[in-house]
C-alpha cells in the first residue's frame, strides 16, 4: 500500500492543526497516511522567518490530536537529540530534516526510539552518499524502518531538480522511498531560498506512481499564500481529494501494465523492415 505524508508545512496555530486533521481524516480514509506538521521550522533562511509554535505547545497538540483521533499517525521533524524523549510518546514516524540528514547522533538516537526514521535527502547529496545514512539507522536498530524522502537536488543553479533515474538505487537501500513533491519545486533568487511552484508540485504528485515511489509527501494548506512558511509550494487543501483520484487512477493503470524491459524489442513489422 502506498504511503502518504500530508499536512501543513508548519504548526501555525492550534485551530489550523486540529481543523486540518479532521479534514484529512475524511479525505484519506482507508489510506496509509501520516499527518505532518513542523512544530519548529528551525532552519529558515531568514532570522525573521515564521517557525511554528515550538516544542512545548507542539507536544501538547500532538497529545490532543492523538486523544481525539486514536488511529491517526503523526510525523514531524526533529532537530536536536534532547527532543527525542518528548516526541516519542506521540510520533509514529520521525523526520530527519535535509540539512541534518548525516547528523550521526541524531540518526542514532531516533533509530533507538522511533519505529520509523524518515530521512529527507540533502539537496547536495548524490545517490551513493544518500544511501550511506541507512547504515547508521540499521546498525543501531535493525527493526527500525529507514525511509528516504527525495526533495530535489541543486546542481549549481537556483532551482531544485529531480533525477528520477535514481529511485531504483534508493529502493535497494531504504525500506521506502517517498517523493516530496512540494519542496522539490523550490528555487532561490540568489539570496533567499524557499520559492516554489504549486502547479509543478501537483504534476509531481501525479508523477510519483509513474516512477515507482513508495509514497508521496505533500504539504497542503487551506490558504497557502497566508502560510508562515513555504507558501509558494504548498498545495491548496481543497484540491487534494481530486488529486488523489487522479493519482490513484494512474497507479491502477501502472499496476495493471506489464513490466517494462530495458531492452527494446521490435515488432514483426519492424523486423521485416529492418531485414
Amino acid at each position: 500500500m502506498k504511503t502518504y505524508i500530508i499536512g501543513p508545512c508548519a504548526m501555525e496555530s492550534r485551530s489550523l492543526y486540529l481543523r486540518e486533521a479532521n479534514i484529512l481524516l475524511e479525505i484519506l480514509e482507508g489510506k496509509n497516511w501520516y499527518y505532518k506538521a513542523s512544530f519548529d521550522k528551525a532552519n529558515r533562511t531568514s532570522l525573521n522567518g515564521g517557525r511554528g509554535l515550538g516544542i512545548k505547545e507542539g507536544v501538547q497538540l500532538f497529545k490532543e490530536v492523538k486523544e481525539k483521533h486514536p488511529s491517526i499517525k503523526l510525523t514531524t521533524d526533529i532537530h536536536e537529540c534532547w527532543q527525542v524523549e518528548q516526541l516519542a510518546p506521540y510520533i509514529d514516524c520521525i523526520q530527519i530534516p535535509a540539512f541534518l540528514c548525516r547528523q550521526t547522533d541524531l540518526l542514532v538516537e531516533c533509530a533507538k526510539t522511533f519505529p520509523i526514521v524518515n530521512v529527507k535527502k540533502g539537496q547536495w547529496l548524490g545517490p551513493d552518499n544518500a544511501c550511506k545514512s541507512v547504515d547508521k539507522i540499521k546498525n543501531t536498530s535493525p527493526n527500525c524502518e529507514a525511509w528516504l524522502t527525495e526533495r530535489g537536488s541543486n546542481f549549481g543553479y537556483n532551482e531544485m531538480t529531480v533525477n528520477f533515474r535514481h529511485v531504483p538505487q534508493f529502493k535497494e537501500s531504504y525500506d521506502k522511498v517517498i517523493f516530496d513533491v512540494t519542496h522539490s519545486t523550490q528555487c532561490s533568487d540568489g539570496f533567499s531560498a524557499g520559492g516554489g511552484d504549486r502547479v509543478l508540485a501537483e504534476k509531481y504528485f501525479f508523477a510519483a506512481p509513474i516512477f515507482n515511489y513508495d509514497g508521496v509527501f505533500a504539504e497542503v494548506h487551506p490558504n497557502p499564500p497566508s502560510a508562515v512558511s513555504d507558501g509558494n509550494s504548498q498545495i491548496y487543501l481543497d484540491r487534494l481529494k481530486g488529486m488523489l483520484r487522479i493519482h490513484d487512477s494512474i497507479q491502477d493503470s501502472i499496476t495493471g501494465s506489464p513490466p517494462v524491459s530495458n531492452t527494446l524489442s521490435l515488432s514483426d513489422d519492424q523486423k521485416d523492415k529492418k531485414l
